[in-house]
């Protein structure tokens, strides 16, 4: 009697009858449901990760920007003096900049942060009195009622979450420390990141089964080229865009230029977000002034937007980490959600990581669908 060939399915998931697929699941479930219990034993190593996540955060930046420099100076020099050399610059460049450019940007901030709620306020009270002269009045006004709900809804919100993640965050370090830590060590863990980096990758690789170490590299190597691909022509972008505007706004007399020139910079870090939110600071400050500088401000912001984006991004980003708009805006919701202001900021290249890893996955498996499925179709 010829044997009934075993279901397919089940050799696919790696096993060879039935028992195999409803001990998985009961496995599965177990693990979940244990896992789900005892989850207040993986809260100290929680607390660990986002202590140190910070400043490896910042470390990974600091290398990926400095590392082409270090790897020009080290043709003619040893690596460790090279990137002694590169640090010893930057420090100089740094109180070169603090004592002649920081100290005016941080004197006219702190002004404007003195002053900016008595300018929105200002600013809320002209557009209620333009609102209440105009013909339109009773139409605008349950529209005018519910933004202004929606804003004190969605500011209580942030107050509220800030202050329960100022307390979480106190349970460890405080917020300044954490600042503080993150500034320090970063910049020393970057250190030896550019300055041992072959020898750690031999080491991480030594550990990995001899089996999984073609892949790793692969990951690695990969994870590298776009990693660094993305922070570095990230980096480059924000600064373009800050000095375009800040270039922009000096003729055009808008006070507190400098500050929203750096703002703009910073915060396009935050794709969309950052711009929105620097641009309505800046509609504001303007709106101070005149109607016309408010105009001004409006065209001289979206030009730069558009040239910004036509010509400088397509320049200095590859064309492999262009992200469609409804992902970006996903991707930051979730890692919001997650990781608060650090998987904002940090939300796309941890995306990226995990892109990588879900591609390779993904690879994997259509070779073992196309092993057991080749009769109903390969995948490409």
């Amino acid at each position: 009697m010829e044997k009934k060939p075993s279901n397919r399915l089940i050799q696919f998931l790696g096993g060879k009858t039935s028992y195999y697929v409803i001990g998985l699941t009961v496995l599965s479930a177990s693990a979940i449901f244990i896992i789900n219990k005892i989850s207040f034993i993986f809260k100290p190593a929680l607390t660990l990760i986002f202590t140190i996540l910070p400043p490896v955060i910042f470390a990974v930046v600091i290398y990926y920007i400095f590392n082409p420099f270090v790897s020009w100076l080290e043709k003619k020099i040893q690596r460790k003096w090279a990137v002694t050399l590169v640090y010893v610059l930057t420090i100089i460049l740094l109180g070169i900049l603090g004592f002649f450019a920081i100290r005016a940007l941080i004197t006219e901030a702190q002004d404007l942060i003195k002053n900016f709620p008595t300018f929105l306020d200002q600013t809320q009270q002209t557009f209620e009195t333009f609102i209440a002269h105009s013909s339109l009045k009773d139409q605008l006004e349950p529209l005018i009622s519910s933004v202004k709900d929606a804003s004190n809804d969605i500011f209580s919100t942030i107050g509220d979450n800030w202050q329960s993640g100022l307390s979480g965050l106190g349970n460890v370090f405080s917020a300044v420390s954490t600042t503080a830590m993150t500034l320090f060590v970063g910049p020393v863990i970057a250190f030896f990141l550019l300055k041992d980096r072959t020898q750690l990758f031999q080491a991480i690789t030594a550990i990995l089964p001899p089996n999984f170490r073609a892949d790793f590299k692969m990951l690695a190597k990969k994870s590298d080229q776009q990693l660094g691909a993305f922070l570095k022509g990230q980096v480059l972008a924000s600064a373009i865009l800050g000095l375009m505007y800040w270039v922009s706004f000096l003729p055009i007399g808008l006070n507190y230029g400098t500050v929203i020139a750096f703002m703009a910079g910073i915060l396009s870090i935050v794709p969309y977000i950052g711009s929105t939110i620097t641009f309505v600071v800046g509609l504001i400050i303007a709106l101070q002034q005149s109607l016309l500088e408010a105009v001004i401000f409006t065209v001289v912001w979206f030009a730069i937007q558009s040239l910004h984006g036509n010509l400088v991004m397509p320049r200095v980003m590859s064309n492999k980490l262009q992200i469609h708009f409804i992902t970006t805006l996903l991707v930051l919701l979730v890692m919001g959600n997650l990781l608060g202001f650090i998987g904002v900021l940090f939300g796309i290249p941890i995306y990226t990581l995990v892109r990588i890893l879900v591609q390779y996955l993904f690879e994997r498996f259509k070779k073992r669908y196309n092993r057991f499925f080749a009769d109903k179709g390969n995948y490409e």
